[in-house]
C-alpha cells in the first residue's frame, strides 16, 4: 500500500503518541485537518483510540464517521462560543 509523504507523516505522529505513553484508555484524541488526514483517523481508530475528527468540510463528516472510524466530528465552522466583540484583551 502506498501511503505517500502525508501518510508517512501521520504514521510517525501515531508512533510518537505511542512512544509518549498515550494509550487509548487516556481519553479521546483530536485529529485536526481530519479530511486531509483521514489515514491517521483510520489508523488511530483501528488501534482502539477514540478519535474526534476536526474538519471544515461538512461533506466529509459522514465519511470520517462511517468509513474512517471517527467517534465524532467537530465542524471548525461552528464557533464554540458566541462572538463577544468587547472581550478583555489577553
Amino acid at each position: 500500500m502506498a501511503i505517500g509523504t502525508a501518510g508517512l507523516t501521520e504514521m510517525l505522529c501515531v508512533m510518537a503518541l505511542k512512544k509518549q505513553g498515550i494509550t487509548p484508555d487516556r481519553g479521546p484524541v483530536l485529529v485536526t485537518g481530519a479530511s486531509g488526514g483521514s489515514f491517521s483517523v483510520s489508523l488511530l481508530a483501528r488501534l482502539g483510540y477514540q478519535v474526534v475528527a476536526f474538519s471544515g468540510r461538512a461533506s466529509d463528516h459522514a465519511y470520517l464517521l462511517d468509513t474512517m472510524g471517527a467517534a465524532s466530528v467537530i465542524d471548525r465552522n461552528e464557533p464554540s462560543q458566541p462572538d463577544k466583540p468587547l472581550m478583555k484583551e489577553c
